[in-house]
């Protein structure tokens, strides 16, 4: 998702007690209200899907480790830069996330 591993909706990779996310990614200026960005995102549960209760992540075939690269624009507004980007996932299936603010 927007805020995990762009490329995946939110909750799609995994159900789990414990994840783990790394982002690598690289802000630049285009003008002065419009930044770009390109990301790779990984994330893992290491496994654990399948201690939580009723194993949601096993039921609904979550792969419980991926990653998603891409890139996306950054327009600066009084709220904050808004988001809007465009990833691909490890299974070649590709996303759109829009969101308000940078996630770190």
């Amino acid at each position: 998702g927007i805020n995990t591993v762009r490329g995946y909706d939110q909750g799609d990779m995994a159900a789990a007690r414990t994840f783990a996310i790394a982002t690598v990614e690289y802000r630049f200026p285009l003008f002065s209200f419009l930044g770009g960005t390109l990301f790779i995102d990984a994330g893992t549960s290491f496994d654990s899907q399948s201690s939580v209760l009723g194993n949601p992540g096993g039921a609904r075939d979550k792969p419980g480790s991926g990653f998603g690269y891409g890139g996306g624009l950054r327009i600066q507004s009084p709220l904050g830069p808004i988001r809007i980007d465009y990833g691909i996932n490890d299974n070649g299936d590709s996303r759109i996330h829009f969101g308000v603010g940078e996630s770190f």
